[in-house]
């Protein structure tokens, strides 16, 4: 085994580095600018569903950036407004049951 290469079966690696305080500034002002945008829309800021996925998940993965506590926070206000931009989405669309 390569000495680079991670033991796939043995310990764990090592905790993750903790990102730069410049790091943690820019997606914390992403994370912000993308709340403040789903917050301030009427119907979904994005047209097709593979770029709402893409910010979706960019901001869950991104809020692990920051400390856990904000991250958490600006989580549950992200996740409120994207379930409401759904409902809206999704609004008068009847399930297909394959009847």
């Amino acid at each position: 085994m390569s000495a680079r290469q991670a033991d796939l079966f043995g310990t764990p690696s090592p905790a993750r580095e903790q990102p730069s305080d410049e790091i943690v500034v820019v997606y914390r002002t992403r994370l912000r600018a993308a709340l403040a945008l789903v917050k301030a829309a009427e119907v979904m800021p994005w047209n097709d569903l593979l770029t709402i996925i893409r910010e979706d998940n960019a901001f869950r993965f991104g809020k692990d950036v920051l400390p856990p506590d904000e991250g958490a926070a600006l989580w549950a206000e992200f996740n409120v407004e994207m379930d409401r931009l759904y409902a809206i989405m999704n609004e008068g669309k009847e399930p297909d049951l394959g009847d």
